[in-house]
């Protein structure tokens, strides 16, 4: 694209430079009253022989060499050249300069929409569409167009997009930068501030190698000053804590990241450091009881033969006592999450009356939903396991099938 455009500006250039050219050309020309003489002789030689050939009658031939005489009548004896061809020539430059001139025009307008064109930037998002049309978009390709729209048009969402893009490819520094931006511009007090910083923070914690920083925590803190519950940001400020080696103040921070993060995979990715923190501090379960003391770690199986699973389906898991109708645990999950270990405790009760805590023994029921259905009673049931007890050490095991 470049070394098209490099083409079609040399070529325009040489028309301009050729366009000036020609122009003083005709400007330093000069007419000699011989030339002229010569060219009104030989006019009247082909009149007379139009007139021998009978191309011309007497009368014809009669009134074109009067017309000759009398241009040769106009002629000054001490003048270069006549009027009359004089203006004939300038007549004949004028016209050959105007096109020229038009050329210009032409070229100069061809030049400066082509650079404004390119310098606006609707080349590169003519190009971006068609490749999307095309399917041909690479993350490079996604990457390059972020970051033109971000500084193009300096905006909170465009710099938010940047930053997400980059801390997808792995560059956390590059993610720090844009998300530094977008905070910038978002006013104080915005829906959703608490959310760009939350994803800030884990950028800042990437880019400092998995390790806290004096600057994640400040912005830990500030998360949780708007927002106590934020489970992230406590999870995040439970780092902190154990790289200070306050390790009661890491136990206490995880556990409550735990009760308000209803994800299994992140609960038992808590858990476990809650452990290495208890550990590591001496801590045992008389000094901080457990926020979890009841749970049941379950496993979905499915044959991938006859199972496709599609973009809105969601999975309901849940655990049922004995003659209830209402779940006393419940987890909602979604395809891409089923290949790790599903975590019901006491802590996922639909209602405030009874949880795992109170029931020794509960079934599990898998129940296939849509991810737009609110009603966690709805569902096709595609699975289920009877008598389990709870607190069980094992992961079970749940096939499920259509």
């Amino acid at each position: 694209m470049i070394f098209a455009y490099l083409i079609m500006v040399s070529m325009i250039t040489l028309s301009i430079f050729y366009l000036y050219r020609s122009v003083f050309q005709h400007l330093n020309q000069s007419f000699d009253s011989d030339e002229i003489q010569a060219f009104l002789n030989i006019r009247r030689t082909e009149i007379n022989e139009e007139q021998e050939a009978g191309r011309l009658t007497s009368n014809e031939s009669l009134q074109l060499l009067l017309d000759v005489d009398h241009e040769a009548n106009l002629l000054s004896l001490n003048s270069e050249y006549s009027p009359l061809l004089h203006r004939r020539f300038n007549m004949e430059l004028d016209v050959h300069l105007a096109r020229w001139v038009m050329l210009g025009v032409i070229v100069v307008t061809v030049l400066g929409s082509v650079s404004l064109y390119y310098k606006i930037g609707y080349s590169t998002e003519v190009s971006f569409t068609q490749d999307l049309q095309r399917q041909e978009l690479t993350p490079q390709k996604v990457s390059e167009f972020l970051h033109y729209r971000s500084q193009r048009y300096d905006r909170i969402e465009d710099w938010y997009y940047e930053a997400t893009d980059s801390l997808r490819a792995g560059k956390y520094q590059d993610a720090v930068v844009a998300f530094e931006t977008a905070i910038s511009k978002i006013p104080d007090g915005a829906e959703n501030r608490v959310s760009l910083l939350v994803e800030y923070a884990q950028a800042i914690f990437y880019a400092n190698g998995n390790q806290s920083s004096e600057t994640m925590l400040r912005v830990v803190n500030d998360i949780l000053r708007d927002s106590p519950t934020q489970a992230i940001a406590l999870g995040l400020k439970g780092v902190a804590e154990f790289d200070h080696k306050n390790y009661l103040g890491a136990v206490l921070a995880w556990q409550e990241a735990i009760r308000y993060n209803p994800n299994s995979t992140e609960r038992i990715a808590l858990l476990s450091a809650i452990n290495k923190a208890r550990d590591a501090g001496g801590i045992d379960y008389k000094k901080i009881a457990p926020i979890i003391t009841h749970q049941l770690a379950i496993q979905i199986e499915w044959d991938t033969n006859n199972i496709q699973w599609q973009s809105n389906d969601v999975l309901l898991v849940y655990a049922l006592a004995k003659g209830e109708k209402m779940p006393v645990a419940i987890q909602r999950v979604h395809p891409e999450d089923l290949k790790k270990p599903i975590l019901l405790t006491n802590l996922d009760a639909l209602m405030p009356t009874m949880t795992l805590a109170e029931i020794e023994k509960v079934d599990l029921v898998v129940k296939l939903s849509n991810i737009n259905d609110n009603d966690l009673t709805k569902g096709q049931i595609i699975g289920i396991k009877e008598g389990l007890f709870v607190n069980s050490k094992e992961i079970i095991g749940i096939k499920v099938s259509l």
